[in-house]
């Protein structure tokens, strides 16, 4: 299996964080990753807290391989049309000891509105077999403060 066929493998599913949200419902809220193959390396992915109807976020993630490493990139759907998100790559590297994919931001120039707010998105992940965890924050450009987020640690989703 190549390692971009295992991440694939991996990353493809539903996943969602009820354990940790049960535990610690102060701090995290429940919320599920779907993330649909739609291609041989595209993926329809939707995050929404379990209690809405609707998504908080959608894209269409592509997964390429370059340099032994695994690139995500975004795509913002419109209809029939797909946008990539300039700025928005996150870069997965594997860890064969942990049987795990480590990843985040190439940059700091993937832009969210946020309440308003233009902020842009850090993101830190690590992918396994039946997991994956994320860490999520929008910060002000103008003053690098924390706007939104992953406030309490790692989200951690596992496969259902």
């Amino acid at each position: 299996m190549t390692i971009k066929s295992k991440f694939i493998s991996y990353f493809e599913g539903y996943f969602n964080n009820q354990a940790q949200a049960f535990y610690m419902p102060r701090e995290f809220a429940m919320i599920e990753l779907t993330h649909v193959k739609i291609s041989s390396n595209k993926f329809k992915v939707t995050q929404k807290y379990i209690i809405d109807k609707e998504p908080y976020r959608q894209a269409i993630i592509e997964v390429t391989q370059k340099d032994g490493k695994i690139i995500l990139k975004s795509y913002k759907e419109d209809g029939e049309t797909q946008t990539y998100l300039t700025g928005c790559d996150v870069e997965f590297t594997y860890d064969e000891e942990k049987d795990e994919f480590h990843g985040q931001n190439i940059c700091n120039e993937c832009f969210v509105e946020k309440n308003g707010k233009n902020t842009y998105l850090a993101t830190e992940a690590f992918l396994g077999n039946d997991y994956y965890n994320v860490v999520d924050k929008g910060f002000d450009p103008e003053t690098n403060e924390q706007v939104w987020g992953s406030y309490h640690g790692v989200f951690q989703f596992n496969r259902k």
